[in-house]
């Protein structure tokens, strides 16, 4: 089984999101047979978290972009779990670099928000990735060990656990990593976790790049951001990957 996973980040409105889902629904439906093999999913903005409840019968996979790590309490402008156990949510983004970079969550308080999901059947989506100033000193595979150690810290059971891979220096800028690159990196987290989990890549993906990114045999699929906000779009990336 393979994922390609939509992000549109802070992009389409409440309605924008609706007429997506129905255009998704319909083109998923429509091309069962080829897709059979991937799970499809989005992640808008919170805005839109309750049309989840309302597709509870959906062709494809809603997620969450963020998730506080306490369920309630004084903290303004967050986000319950609570609020994405009852819209039944799918899988929530857990440690994007943007979240990292912009609004300074560290390894530690990626680890919370992941140890938070433990008892739930929502499944997170760690997301790491190095610099390019990491990637051009060699520190890449030190960096990832890091990441995925500290979020992972005191967690054994990783079976409702997928990770993506996105190289900092290749998002949003038409960048891909050479494909053996990406294969060495997915076989060092696999030998880091001794099991089967998932691995997505993340960073650029688009169907100018899909071809040469399907190189990578050990790879699960893909966390695009731009390639997932025109419906039809990311129906045709789907139907690219093997």
């Amino acid at each position: 089984m393979k994922y390609l996973i939509g992000n549109f980040k802070m992009n389409k409105t409440f309605f924008e999101v609706e007429s997506y889902i129905e255009a998704l629904s319909y083109l998923i439906e429509q091309n069962a047979n080829k897709l059979s093999n991937i799970k499809i999913g989005i992640a808008p903005s919170f805005d839109s978290t309750h049309l989840s409840y309302i597709h509870s019968n959906r062709n494809f996979l809603f997620g969450l972009q963020n998730i506080y790590h306490e369920l309630n309490g004084a903290y303004t402008g967050e986000v319950s779990l609570n609020v994405a156990i009852a819209a039944d949510i799918d899988f929530i983004l857990i440690g994007h670099s943007e979240r990292r970079s912009l609004f300074n969550e560290t390894n530690e308080l990626i680890n919370k928000k992941i140890s938070h999901l433990e008892k739930t059947r929502i499944t997170p989506i760690l997301c790491i990735g190095e610099s390019l100033e990491e990637f051009e000193n060699n520190q890449t595979f030190t960096v990832l060990e890091n990441q995925i150690k500290s979020a992972l810290k005191n967690i054994e059971d990783h079976k409702n656990l997928i990770i993506s891979y996105e190289p900092v220096y290749c998002i949003g800028n038409g960048i891909i990593p050479e494909a053996s690159h990406i294969k060495k990196v997915v076989d060092f987290i696999h030998s880091l976790l001794h099991d089967e989990t998932p691995i997505l890549y993340g960073g650029s993906v688009s169907l100018n790049n899909i071809d040469i990114l399907e190189q990578v045999d050990n790879l699960s699929g893909y966390l695009v951001g731009g390639a997932s906000l025109n419906a039809a779009k990311f129906i045709e990336l789907a139907l690219r990957i093997k």
